[in-house]
């Protein structure tokens, strides 16, 4: 995919009253010129304004005075070979914050999105530090672009205004054509999956040792003194089984040696007697169990029936309600013809005619219309309904009385059977052996030992829950690192740092052959790294150059970026402005000559002429640019006070 170059045809700004003001530029190098005061930057301003700058209150991009002179700027750029028109309207209620292209608003927000796609620039996002750190990646706007596009006049000490270096090294991949492969979405994917293992992994850690800690405290069993696996909770289980049974065992000989010396004692009637009152008792408890089902059905279904009975009751009394309306407002009579307002005599119209048309009728406004013989039709229905559905609460409330009444009379007879039986289970109590009781008690220990075992078992599939996501996400985490790896294919940091360095060495080269005493400096290098970058001069790095030094060193960066754009594997898009320093008398006297400035500004003037670079646009801000061949020149006359 090849980027497409932006070019600026016209900048305009419209006040309130009279012409507006404009600058035409051309393809080429262009050169905006003006003594101080003459409002360049003010212009530069506004298109900066114009371009999707995110705060919409204009006094905090330009001068307040061209907040209240000026309504809105206007500019006409060609994205390759479309023309479009972009606005920004300040005075206008509610469009402060909005961007208009041909017409059409959008937010300043979303204008990063309108215009990289039409530039074909891709849009990726890059990591802010770490990879793995919890921040998302943000996305590489335009707006982080153009600070390396415009070299604003405050910005002649470092790379790019303002900006965080993590920043500008995802600025320089995306130019050179390696951030779409370096931050592809694979790798944020991949990222994000890294961190999701992590957590998990983290939180599976943390589940087990408080898992660990919690059994070992309760359990106390000794087969889990190091950790808690599903095996060791298995054995636990099976060895208290084993003295589950054993201690059954133990109850049922005692019970069978206890049986033995009762039915000894014991008569055989006595002995029957108790087993037709116990089965008794089991029949009668069964019985019982069925009632209360059935009162607790009846109970729903009685419920039902008056909830409905109660709804057909409201609609009924809502009806006649409207009933009675009716025949209120029956008896009223238009007294003004709606057409022409006169008042209408009715006493003289017969009963068959419609005393307000004149028109025959077949109906006697007397009698009741065919709205209110609905009504009454519906009335009787509901009558109707509302007696069958008592009849039916009625019949079901007998049902339930009569359910309750033979669950009393259960009731009653359980009393009788039990007070007959206590004797002889007093008896039976009073020679039970101590040892049933102490099996009993050690048989409820054992058990609630083995449900809290189980317990713990079910936590410990959550455990696996989270050892198979883990798996799940190690397994999407290799696909997505062959992915990445192939795309890293597509990344040769020697040969894009190259791209740069040779251009910018290029341009040195240049200006030092036609002023000598510019350039000082050794071979500019360029350090480009997966998670970082940094420029050197000679054996030192770039930023210990001094202001003088610098003042070459970024027009070399800007005229780099420049020669990338007829690259179709990078994404660079044809434009530079350099807004140069309005004094420097301090820095360099000789840079400020206007017969020396020039040199600055001819290898751009060579570079825009190759094949390959025609569409593409220089925009050089300073004070004359005299004598300058092969350039577009616009001058700034008028002084501002």
């Amino acid at each position: 995919m090849t980027t497409k170059t932006l070019i600026i045809k016209q900048l305009s700004r419209s006040p309130k009253t009279g012409d507006f003001d404009e600058l035409n530029f051309e393809p080429g190098v262009n050169v905006l010129v003006g003594q101080p005061n003459t409002g360049k930057t003010q212009w530069l301003r506004m298109f900066n304004f114009l371009m999707g700058d995110r705060d919409s209150n204009p006094v905090n991009a330009f001068d307040e005075n061209l907040v209240n002179k000026y309504d809105s700027v206007k500019g006409i750029f060609i994205v390759g070979d479309e023309e479009i028109i972009l606005e920004r309207n300040w005075k206008q209620a509610g469009n402060r914050g909005k961007v208009f292209i041909n017409g059409e608003p959008i937010t300043a927000d979303n204008f990063s999105s309108y215009l990289l796609p039409r530039l074909e620039i891709p849009t990726v996002h890059y990591p802010q530090g770490n990879p793995l750190s919890p921040r998302t990646w943000p996305e590489l706007s335009w707006r982080s672009l153009l600070r390396h596009i415009y070299r604003r006049q405050k910005s002649w000490g470092e790379l790019a205004d303002q900006q965080f270096e993590v920043e500008q090294h995802a600025c320089i991949l995306l130019f050179l054509g390696i951030a779409e492969y370096l931050f592809s979405p694979e790798y944020e994917k991949l990222a994000e999956k890294q961190k999701e293992i992590y957590r998990q992994q983290v939180r599976k850690k943390e589940f087990a040792s408080t898992l660990n800690q919690i059994s070992r405290e309760i359990l106390n069993e000794p087969g889990l003194g190091v950790a808690v696996t599903a095996n060791s909770i298995d054995s636990a289980i099976q060895r208290l089984d084993i003295e589950v049974d054993s201690l059954l065992n133990q109850r049922t000989a005692l019970l069978n040696s206890l049986q033995e010396n009762v039915l000894q004692e014991s008569s055989s009637e006595q002995i029957a007697a108790f087993e037709q009152l116990s089965d008794r008792w089991s029949r009668l408890q069964a019985s019982r169990s069925e009632v209360s089902s059935q009162i607790q059905s009846t109970q729903a279904r009685l419920k039902d029936l008056e909830d409905y009975s109660t709804k057909i009751r409201e609609e009924l009394s809502r009806i006649e309600r409207a009933r009675s309306a009716g025949q209120v407002f029956r008896d009223l009579r238009v007294t003004h013809c709606p057409v022409c307002e006169q008042p209408v005599d009715s006493k003289n119209m017969s009963l068959d005619h419609c005393y307000l048309c004149g028109q025959p009728t077949d109906l006697n406004l007397n009698e009741g219309s065919a709205s209110e013989q609905r009504l009454d039709f519906e009335i009787e229905q509901l009558r109707g309904e509302n007696q069958e559905a008592q009849e039916l609460v009625e019949v079901v409330h007998s049902e339930l009385e009569s359910l309750i009444s033979h669950q009393r009379l259960i009731d009653e007879e359980l009393t009788y059977i039990q007070r007959q039986m206590r004797p002889t289970q007093i008896a039976a109590a009073a020679i039970l052996p101590p040892e049933i009781s102490q099996i009993d008690m050690d048989l409820g220990r054992i058990q609630e030992r083995m449900r809290q075992l189980e317990r713990v078992k079910s936590a410990l599939e959550l455990q696996e829950d989270l050892s198979e996501q883990i798996a799940q996400i190690e397994s999407e985490i290799r696909v997505l690192e062959v992915e990445v790896a192939r795309a890293s294919q597509e990344i040769n940091f020697e040969r894009s740092s190259s791209l740069l360095v040779d251009q910018m060495n290029t341009y040195l080269n240049a200006i030092k052959l036609r002023n000598p005493n510019s350039w000082t400096q050794g071979e500019v290098g360029l350090r480009l790294r997966e998670k970082g970058f940094a420029f050197t001069v000679g054996q030192n790095k770039a930023s210990s150059l001094g202001d003088t030094m610098m003042l070459y060193f970024l027009p070399a960066y800007n005229y780099a970026l420049l020669s990338l754009s007829n690259n179709e594997k990078c994404h660079y898009p044809g434009l530079s402005i350099l807004e140069f320093p309005a004094n420097f008398d301090d820095v360099s006297q000789q840079f400020l000559e206007r017969e020396q400035e020039n040199f600055i500004l001819e290898p751009f003037i060579d570079l825009v002429n190759q094949e390959g670079m025609k569409n593409t646009q220089v925009i050089a801000v300073g004070r004359s640019f005299e004598g300058l061949q092969n350039v577009h020149r616009v001058e700034l006359n008028q002084v501002w006070r």
